[in-house]
């Protein structure tokens, strides 16, 4: 997964802005502005 991803997150979409070697990803909420996220990517589904 890389950035600009749609991926799937506790039931919503989202998008990744920045992915770190650490295996941390920050996400950005579809549609929103301010809602980021930093998470694991073994968290993350792909959005279909």
């Amino acid at each position: 997964m890389n950035q600009n991803t749609h991926v799937r997150y506790k039931g919503k979409d989202y998008e990744i802005i920045y992915r770190y070697t650490s295996g941390y990803c920050e996400i950005k909420e579809i549609d929103s502005l301010y809602n980021v996220e930093l998470v694991h990517i073994t968290e993350l589904t792909i959005a279909c």
